[in-house]
């Protein structure tokens, strides 16, 4: 019998269970907020808190060099006479009793050269009348014979031929002497061949060229001579002598008179896979009527496939007279025999000697042998570099953003001012594999700088009108990374189109969630990045660490609405639904930022120096040893003119600053990039400072003087070759210069940075803590103060924030007077449990008032506690160092500052200003002995005891 209370009882469970689960779903976190399938586990707060286990032994890497070969060309052996040379059917005698040069052929291809001149060593004269003569040996009967003849490259183009030859078919054991007189043809390139037909052999020796006009001989071979040559460790092909050296401490040169290679001998010379090869030469140009600025390349390719390959860095020779050559290049993935070949143009003529060949072997490292413990000691002023191009690129035009008619400059001037950095970051990927030397040149000129290549995470850059790159063993770094990104690891919208994908180049944000799929391996995307973190950049120990791109604790600006819609079209769970929430993903991604590091850090421990780009951010800053903050000083102006300066900007960095400094793993440092503003179009063909970027410079270096940061200056961005200014390296006479003798004149620093606050009244302040966010409204005016008095004044607000619950986008205080925005600070996380400390100002006009309003975006909530605004005389501020102080006037009017303040309260003493060069109106070289006045937003650096 059925029964109908259970079917009711049934009924009523299924309804309950229902319940209970929408339920849940309304009252789901910011983690999961609309679908429980968007869960992420472990959470961001489980992974800040979670312990890591390091590597128990040293896990950080540095390099020794092993070397494979020397060649000085002092080897000796039976060669043809200098002005004759073998072609490749030709086998050159080496017993003293044997005078035979032997031409042999089996047939498989036609006229093929034996023996022949080389008309730049030979010169014939055009129209001339000659008579060559030589004795012969047959030693396999031809099947068609042997012929002689007058060759012009010229003459065969226009099918105007030398009627005159010599043709010997007789049979195997002929001897004889065979002559002919020529006339030649009005060409200038004419040489002497001797050919193979088809197939056969013969032997000759006694070759004479006499000049009928002037009865002169002008060429014998008699199969006697000797000449240096290249060892065996070495293969050689082309237009070349070897001499006497001209090189100091060398002893024989190879000398090139034409297009002209060398290459390892495999059979001698096993280059292993995955190894760094080092090739060293002296050489000195001695033609170079094309003004060519390289010489020649050198490269690595598969002995057993030659189409692939991978070159190293070209020889430079742009205003080079002489040089030594210091390139590396890695070898391939796959077992397979690899050969080192270096070639140079056929438009020089270039001495050269003393190659060596070398391998790179890794040993360990840990963090306390590394360079970077000398940054904690570095004094000051402190450079860096954010240098995202290869050198050679950027020497000739910037890498596009310094073109002109002219290389920009020559390759070692570049490497010369690029070493005078302590730090170097966001060097290109490619470094790793094509010129991984770029290590031992730079430390050769610094051998404290710390080198840090740039590597992705979140966001992969790609061509998207070029196909994907295949992998193969040769390919470079940048393309190997991409090559072996999975198809299904980029991610879609809910139609599977890839987010951001252009024509052109594209960045592109990668699934970093726990929904990324499987490759064949058995790995996501995280595992692939941290395998490819390690194999491609660190495991050599060319390096220090990396410079991590784009590390988020926010969602990526490049998925639309991320900021203001409730979902957004990113679909991380691969379902087709969009069904993402900008919470969701902003907390995912923070988690998938800590797992990056962490997986990292358990990898290479604290022996790899590992820093954050273009955020400074609390969530991460524990598991990095610093940041790198790209154009610093870009929010400083608004819509990039300098004549608009925004006071709450350059504070809000400054403040943030100090909060972040404290957070990092030690040895710890911040690169500050500096650069130009362009409110219209970025130039392509700025090669010098201009009087804006020497103002604009000057605020931003003395900035960096107020932290313990590293810094640099760039006339266009990443592209740009170092420059130098008035202030940052002088000499001991206190004169600028661009010298490493001028790095670090000011010393250590004598104390933190003060700032200067006189005339201060507290106008305002909080009685409770201000909540605002998620359900209620999205801003709140916080305060209202007015200037009374008869003069502009600057207002200092302090306030402590926490986030209650994580954001859309980061919450912010807008300041404004007399109707006008006059300026910001963001909080610098957005993730829930963040918070911080604030300190900035602002200049309000007399009988003006400054409103203070504090917003949110369309989800989080944010309190704000302990705020207060205080009327102060402020916006001065100073440091001192061993040697001098820097003074910066950080605000939108001039300020005097008086002598007492500047000598401070060490009462330094021998005041003076840089004799500088750039603008010697500012840095003139004077004593100063009175009150100095500051432009708004200026500043000076002084000489002092």
């Amino acid at each position: 019998m059925y029964d109908h209370g259970t079917e009711r009882k049934s009924r009523l469970l299924t309804v309950l269970v229902l319940l209970l689960l929408l339920l849940f779903n309304s009252c789901s976190s910011t983690q999961q907020e609309d679908n429980m399938a968007l869960m992420y586990t472990p959470t961001y707060k489980k992974l800040e808190s979670a312990p890591l286990t390091l590597p128990t032994e040293v896990a950080g890497y540095s390099r020794e060099y092993e070397l494979l070969g020397v060649e000085n060309f002092s080897a000796i052996i039976h060669a043809p006479t200098q002005g004759f040379q073998l072609g490749e059917a030709g086998i050159f005698p080496q017993e003293d009793d044997n005078p035979w040069v032997i031409g042999k052929s089996d047939g498989t291809q036609k006229y093929r050269p034996y023996y022949r001149t080389n008309p730049n060593l030979i010169p014939l004269t055009s129209g001339g009348r000659y008579e060559v003569s030589f004795r012969y040996k047959v030693l396999e009967t031809p099947d068609e014979g042997f012929e002689t003849i007058f060759f012009s490259n010229t003459g065969a183009q226009h099918n105007n031929w030398v009627e005159q030859s010599i043709f010997i078919t007789d049979p195997a054991g002929s001897e004889g002497v065979a002559t002919m007189q020529a006339q030649l043809k009005q060409y200038h390139d004419y040489e002497l061949v001797m050919n193979v037909v088809s197939k056969g052999s013969i032997a000759v020796t006694d070759i004479t060229i006499k000049d009928l006009k002037n009865n002169v001989v002008v060429a014998y071979e008699d199969c006697k001579k000797y000449q240096h040559t290249h060892s065996l460790m070495l293969r050689g092909d082309g237009d070349f002598t070897i001499r006497q050296s001209t090189i100091a401490g060398g002893a024989m040169s190879i000398v090139t008179t034409g297009w002209t290679k060398l290459w390892t001998n495999s059979a001698l010379v096993t280059l292993p896979k995955d190894t760094i090869i080092v090739l060293e030469f002296d050489y000195k140009v001695l033609k170079n009527p094309k003004n060519l600025d390289q010489l020649g390349w050198v490269r690595i390719y598969s002995g057993t496939n030659t189409k692939l390959d991978r070159g190293a860095m070209a020889i430079p020779a742009y205003q080079v007279t002489e040089g030594h050559y210091t390139g590396a290049v890695k070898t391939g993935t796959e077992d397979d025999i690899y050969i080192l070949e270096a070639n140079f143009s056929g438009d020089v003529s270039v001495e050269r000697t003393n190659f060596r060949v070398s391998r790179q072997i890794t040993v360990p490292q840990s963090i306390e042998d590394s360079p970077a413990q000398k940054l904690k000691d570095a004094p000051y002023p402190r450079l860096g570099n954010f240098f995202t191009s290869m050198a050679e690129w950027v020497a000739r035009d910037g890498s596009g953003s310094a073109q002109g008619d002219t290389p920009w400059m020559s390759f070692d001037e570049l490497e010369r001012r690029l070493a005078l950095s302590d730090v170097v970051v966001g060097m290109h990927a490619m470094y790793s594999t094509n010129d991984p030397a770029a290590s031992l040149r730079l430390r050769a000129l610094n051998p404290n700088i710390v080198l840090l290549p740039a590597f992705e995470t979140h966001v992969t850059s790609r061509d998207g009108s070029l196909p994907q790159p295949q992998l193969h063993q040769l390919s470079n770094a940048e393309q190997a990374f991409i090559a072996g990104i999975g198809k299904d690891w980029y991610l879609t919208n809910a139609k599977g189109e890839v987010i951001n994908a252009q024509d052109g180049w594209s960045s592109i944000p990668m699934n970093v969630s726990a929904f990324c799929p499987y490759n064949e391996k058995g790995e996501r995307y995280l595992d692939y990045w941290k395998r490819s973190a390690v194999d491609l950049h660190l495991a050599d120990g060319s390096w220090d660490g990396l410079m991590l791109n784009d590390l988020l604790t926010r969602g990526s600006n490049l998925i639309p609405g991320i900021s203001t819609k409730r979902k957004v079209d990113a679909d991380y769970n691969l379902n087709k639904v969009k069904d993402e929430t900008p919470l969701w993903i902003t907390e995912m991604s923070t988690a998938a930022s800590l797992t990056m590091l962490r997986s990292l850090r358990e990898k290479v421990g604290n022996d790899e120096l590992l820093i954050s780009h273009q955020y400074l951010d609390s969530v991460i800053a524990p598991l990095v040893n610093g940041a790198f903050l790209i154009s610093f000083n870009w929010s400083w102006y608004e819509q990039q003119d300098p004549e608009k300066f925004l006071e709450t900007q350059w504070s809000g960095f400054l403040s943030d600053y100090q909060q972040m400094r404290k957070l990092y793993r030690d040895p710890s440092f911040m690169v500050l990039q500096g650069t130009a503003q362009f409110p219209e179009e970025v130039p392509e063909n700025k090669r010098e400072a201009d009087e804006v970027d020497i103002e604009l410079n000057r605020l931003a270096f003395a900035t960096a003087l107020l932290t313990d940061g590293f810094y640099e200056y760039d006339l266009v961005d990443g592209r740009s070759a170092p420059v130098f200014f008035d202030e940052m390296l002088v000499d001991k006479q206190g004169i600028s210069t661009d010298s490493i003798e001028g790095k670090g004149y000011l010393g250590m620093p004598l104390g933190e940075a003060e700032h200067l606050v006189t005339n201060q009244t507290e106008v305002f302040s909080l009685a409770k803590p201000v909540l605002l966010g998620d359900k209620g409204t999205k801003s709140k005016k916080i305060a209202t103060v007015r200037n009374k008095d008869g003069e502009s004044k600057q207002f200092l607000l302090e306030f402590d924030w926490r986030n209650l619950s994580t954001h859309t986008s980061q919450a912010s205080i807008g300041l404004s007077s007399n109707n006008m925005w006059k300026g910001y600070y963001l909080m610098p996380s957005q993730v829930k449990g963040s918070s911080g400390h604030a300190s900035i100002f602002i200049t309000v006009e007399k009988n003006k008032d400054l409103i203070t309003t504090l917003y949110v975006g369309r989800k989080g909530a944010l309190e704000l506690s302990n705020f207060k605004i205080d009327q102060v005389d402020a916006g001065v501020f100073r440091r001192d160092f061993e040697h001098g102080i820097v003074l910066v006037n950080a605000t939108n009017e001039e300020k005097t500052i008086s002598l007492s303040d500047i000598k401070g309260r060490l009462g330094r003493s021998n005041l003076r200003r840089i004799k500088g060069q750039l603008d010697p109106a500012t840095n003139s070289g004077r004593p100063v002995s009175e009150a100095v006045t500051l432009k708004a937003h200026d500043a000076l650096i002084l000489l002092a005891d």
